[in-house]
């Protein structure tokens, strides 16, 4: 009995002892989470999130060349789908300002040569693609602008030469609704076109030249001034070239 009792303890405690021994089984690693970095750091995450929109864009327009303006163009993206567009320039009237203008007289001269003048615009411009962000795609907008071209007289007679040394000029100041569209090429060279309605004010201030006899019956020549306002229905176009980013 005692050694049966004795064969059953040692067998009990062998396997007591057994359950104990820690066991080598390979264990399974916890998964890591894995970061997929682009060429330049960021995360892609980080990469889908960021703006590569065109901001920004420096431009002339060639259609305003044309007609005698000189404009520098820049457009600034400041919100998703709004820019501003700020124009300054110079112009060269190749035109008497006497063509276009309804309150033409007989008293006015047209011996004139072209002169410098300034031309100014703004725009708010907004453009409504889904595809695209400001400044690319159709947009539509509200422009002011001022525009002033002056011609020099150049009269040669000895009546005329009265009024050499003054100046035709024709101020054109007013507000357009435009449409255009403007486009990016792989180099970033941008080309818009565009079509602006509104109305002008257009002021003109011009001298006039008479002549007669005084009350002493000798011949007098009198120079003066002139000033006429009109407003008109006023159509712009325009394509421009410049580069953006």
């Amino acid at each position: 009995m005692t050694k049966r009792l004795f064969i059953t303890a040692a067998l009990f405690l062998s396997v007591l002892n057994y359950a104990q021994v820690k066991t080598n089984e390979p264990t399974t690693p916890t998964p890591t989470k894995i970061k997929v970095y682009t060429p330049s750091g960021a995360t892609g995450s980080q990469k889908t999130s960021k703006d590569n929109s065109y901001k920004w864009d420096v431009k002339t327009d060639l259609f305003a060349i044309v007609s005698g303006e000189f404009p520098l163009i820049g457009e600034y993206r400041f919100a998703r789908k709004f820019s501003v567009e700020a124009s300054a320039g110079v112009t060269y009237a190749y035109l008497s300002n006497n063509d276009l203008f309804s309150s033409n007289t007989n008293s006015i001269s047209d011996n004139t040569k072209a002169a410098m003048g300034t031309a100014f615009r703004g725009t708010i411009k907004f453009y409504p693609s889904s595809d695209y962000d400001a400044i690319e795609g159709w947009n539509f907008g509200i422009q002011v602008f001022s525009k002033t071209t002056n011609r020099d007289y150049n009269e040669t007679g000895d009546t005329g030469a009265a009024l050499n040394g003054l100046k035709d000029s024709k101020t054109k100041t007013g507000v357009s609704l435009i449409i255009g569209k403007q486009i990016f090429q792989d180099s970033n060279v941008t080309f818009e076109s565009y079509l602006g309605v509104g109305f002008a004010n257009i002021k003109r201030e011009y001298s006039t030249l008479t002549s007669g006899y005084d009350n002493n019956n000798n011949y007098v020549t009198s120079v003066g001034t002139t000033t006429t306002n009109e407003t008109k229905p006023n159509v712009q176009l325009g394509f421009r070239i410049g580069f953006g980013n």
